[in-house]
C-alpha cells in the first residue's frame, strides 16, 4: 500500500485541523512545507515561496478561508512556477470556506525548481480591509520510480535503471506520473544473453477531472526500435505486458540493452505498478 493512496484521506484528516488563533503576516516569507497563517487583504497579494525542489517532487497547497466581513469578500489562490508562469488558480467568494486544494509535480531536471504561492484579497470596500483570515498547509512529496527514491528521466540517455537483471520476480508499486510537468517516465532494463524478461506494467490509482486522460507504453531497444506499445484509457486498470528474449550470440555476449517509455497525456495523474519476472531461457 503506497503513502499516495492515502493523499484524500490524509488531506480530509487535515481539514479539521486548520485554526486561525494568531493569524501571520505571510508577505515576503519563504515556506516549506507545513502550515501557515495570514490575513486576507483586499487589493492587497501576498507571496509565499517554496524553493529546493527535489526532480519529481510533488507539491500539495491545502487553503481555507476564514471570513471576517459579511458579504463581497473574494480570495484568489495561486500557483505559479519559478518564472512566475501562473499554474493552477481558485477563486472563492464569502461564505465559501471549504478547502481548496491546489498540485503540480517537477519533472526530474527539476522543472519547476521552484514555487510561489499568491493569496489576493479582492472585492471589499476599501484598499487594505482586512476581509478574513487564512491557513494554508504545504505538502511535499518524494517520487520513488523503480523504489530508487526519485524521478524516471524524461530523456533516454538519463533513462533510470529498472534493476531486474539477475533472475528473479521484481515489484515495484510507487512510480508514478503526471500530467502537470512529469509527463514522461523512462528507464532502461538489460537482459543477458539466453534469458527472457516478462514486464508488466499496470495502473494503480489515478487521480484527476479529464475523462481524455490516458497513459502511453511503449518498450524499445537499444536502436530506439518500438517492439511494443499500447495504450491504459482514464480511469481504467488495462496493464500493459510484454515478453522479451535475449538471445546468446557468439559476437555479443554483453547484456541486451531495452527501454520501458511511459507517457501521460491530458490533466491527470496516475500511480503504476512495474511487475518483472526475469528467469534464463525462454
Amino acid at each position: 500500500m503506497t503513502s499516495r493512496k492515502f493523499i484524500l484521506f490524509f488531506l480530509l484528516y487535515l481539514f479539521p485541523n486548520f485554526a486561525f488563533p494568531h493569524p501571520l503576516a505571510a508577505q515576503g516569507i519563504a515556506p516549506g512545507a507545513g502550515e501557515h497563517q495570514g490575513f486576507i487583504i483586499n487589493e492587497t497579494e501576498q507571496i509565499l515561496k517554496v524553493d529546493s525542489i527535489k526532480p519529481g517532487q510533488t507539491i500539495q497547497v491545502v487553503f481555507a478561508p476564514h471570513w471576517t466581513t459579511e458579504k463581497g469578500g473574494k480570495v484568489k489562490w495561486s500557483l505559479l512556477d519559478q518564472d512566475k508562469v501562473r499554474l493552477r488558480t481558485v477563486t472563492q467568494s464569502q461564505p465559501d470556506s471549504d478547502p481548496v486544494f491546489l498540485e503540480w509535480t517537477s519533472n526530474s531536471f527539476p522543472r519547476p525548481r521552484a514555487y510561489f504561492i499568491h493569496v489576493q484579497g479582492v472585492g471589499g470596500f476599501s484598499s487594505g480591509e482586512i476581509l478574513g483570515e487564512y491557513a494554508l498547509r504545504i505538502l511535499l512529496w518524494d517520487q520513488n520510480d523503480a523504489d530508487q527514491g526519485t524521478d524516471a528521466p524524461e530523456t533516454y540517455e538519463k533513462a533510470l535503471l529498472l534493476p531486474v537483471s539477475e533472475p528473479g520476480t521484481y515489484v515495484f508499486d510507487e512510480n508514478f506520473i503526471s500530467g502537470t510537468a512529469d509527463t514522461y517516465d523512462i528507464y532502461k532494463v538489460f537482459i543477458k544473453p539466453n534469458h527472457s524478461l516478462n514486464l508488466r506494467a499496470q495502473p494503480l490509482h489515478w487521480q484527476g477531472t479529464s475523462p481524455k486522460a490516458k497513459v502511453r507504453w511503449e518498450f524499445l531497444n537499444k536502436s530506439f526500435k518500438r517492439l511494443k506499445e499500447g495504450t491504459s484509457l482514464f480511469p481504467q486498470p488495462s496493464p500493459f505486458v510484454i515478453k522479451v528474449f535475449a538471445p546468446r550470440t557468439k559476437t555479443d555476449t554483453k547484456p541486451a540493452l531495452f527501454y520501458l517509455l511511459v507517457k501521460i497525456e491530458g490533466d491527470g495523474s496516475m500511480i503504476y505498478t512495474l511487475q518483472a519476472e526475469m528467469k534464463e531461457g525462454r
